[in-house]
């Protein structure tokens, strides 16, 4: 048997990270508690333009 066979038991498992994401500080002057975004559009607001923007080849 050589020193490779043989398994040290007193390794320390490796340890699994929780979370891959680093978490840093605010910055200062930052809100803790930022007002919610307001609605973005209605699903059907733009579809009159995209019917009309058509390459001019389209005739």
């Amino acid at each position: 048997m050589t020193s490779s066979d043989v398994r040290d038991d007193t390794a320390p498992e490796p340890r699994r990270r929780k979370h891959r994401r680093v978490t840093t500080s605010p910055v200062p002057g930052s809100d803790p508690n930022p007002t919610p975004e307001p609605p973005r559009s209605s699903g059907t607001e733009n579809d009159a333009q995209l019917k009309q923007d058509v390459p001019p080849h389209w005739g």
